[in-house]
């Protein structure tokens, strides 16, 4: 009898001695796959120091250009643990303790006796990385004073719209200052604040941007004409920073056209007594129809003797309707459905009474609302929104 039969314990090729092992192995895996998991977090975050971009912040000539004293942001990844940034020095390295530190992102002021080129991170371990960017340090008489505000340049975009279209209209500017400072947005319209954006700390010689989604505070969409935006710090005066044009309503027909002759014109004599409630405009079927103004969709429907395919669209903060008829097809918007200036509503077509005279678009114009109270001549208005759309 052998020593694992005296006590009781499994042969080593039973399958409950395999079984064993196994369950003795198990913790020992387990810790071994912790300390594996840990010394992998260790060294992703050993590999993980990347400064990848610096800027002035205080004191500053340009992004990357400042003078000794200046304070400098340096950006990037795994930044926590930098206990040093070293300059170039005119005997080797000049190092100075960052002002503040974390993971993304440390400040450090310029030492005396720095020269310039690429900064050095160093971490409390011992790691460097240098930073990609040039940094250039000039006497601090050519620094700007610490007052300062002089706009270097802005770009408006897009420079026109439409009332309603959804489009945004947005503002870049650059500024050069000696640090940081409070900055006002006024967007001006006919001599009023149509809105206004106000930022602190706003750093210098870095492209900033304002949008504005062409809405007022209310949430209507903002009337038609020229604004313009102007930038302003204080104890500055305000500064013009570009401009753009609203305009009233887009040219529905969105192809070659023509107006045709008196029997297309508003008030013409209809058979049966009736006279012409709108404007037609020819152009070869299928064109696009586009909603001159936005708005929601009050009717449609399908007329096989007078109207074709129609479809009516009130214009959103006022009163007016408008009419589309003869459509190719059935309109593509429904009835509630909400519509932007410039959307797609139908196509041209000779639907209705208009099958024997060509394909056109028949457009009315209802100042008090569809069927209340009598349409007006919508051609001067045609003719105006085809002169810029």
């Amino acid at each position: 009898m052998g020593f694992l039969e005296l006590t009781g314990a499994p042969r080593c090729g039973s399958r409950l001695a395999r079984l064993s092992f196994r369950i003795l192995l198990a913790p020992a895996a387990a810790a071994l796959a912790i300390g594996v998991a840990a010394l992998a977090a260790a060294a992703t975050t050993a590999g993980a120091l990347d400064p990848n971009d610096m800027r002035c912040v205080d004191g500053c000539a340009g992004r990357q250009t400042a003078g000794v004293g200046s304070r400098i942001a340096i950006t990037g990844d795994g930044l926590a643990t930098v206990s040093e940034v070293e300059f170039r020095g005119r005997s080797g390295s000049v190092a100075a303790t960052p002002t503040a530190t974390g993971r993304h992102r440390l400040t450090v002021d310029i030492p005396f006796g720095a020269l310039g080129g690429r900064p050095v991170v160093v971490t409390q371990g011992g790691r460097s990385a240098s930073v990609p960017k040039l940094l250039r340090i000039v006497s601090r008489t050519r620094l700007p004073g610490r007052n300062s505000f002089d706009i270097l340049d802005t770009d408006v975009g897009p420079r026109h719209g439409f009332v309603d279209d959804g489009r945004s209209y947005r503002l870049r500017y650059r500024f050069r200052a000696y640090g940081p400072r409070t900055v006002r947005v006024r967007l001006i319209h006919s001599g009023t604040v149509a809105h206004s954006w106000k930022s602190r700390g706003v750093v210098p010689y870095t492209a900033h941007r304002i949008e504005w989604r062409g809405l007022l505070a209310n949430g209507r969409p903002a009337p038609p004409g020229r604004y313009r935006f102007q930038v302003k710090s204080p104890h500055h005066k305000p500064v013009r920073a570009g401009k753009f044009r609203i305009f009233t309503g887009k040219f529905p027909v969105r192809g070659p056209h023509s107006y045709g002759g008196p029997t297309q014109r508003f008030g013409a004599p209809r058979s049966g007594g009736r006279v012409h409630q709108g404007q037609d405009v020819f152009a070869p079927c299928g064109t696009r129809v586009a909603a001159a103004r936005g708005g929601r969709v009050q009717a449609r429907g399908s007329d096989p003797v007078l109207y074709g395919n129609w479809v009516v669209i009130d214009a959103r903060g006022t009163r007016t309707d408008y009419r589309y008829a003869h459509f190719l097809h059935p309109a593509s918007v429904h009835q509630g459905e909400r519509v932007r200036t410039g959307d797609e509503i139908g196509l041209i077509g000779k639907t209705g009474n208009a099958r024997s005279v060509g394909c056109q678009l028949h457009f009315e114009v209802w100042p008090h609302g569809w069927n209340h109270g009598s349409p007006v001549d919508p051609l001067p208005i045609l003719k105006r929104w085809d002169g810029w759309s």
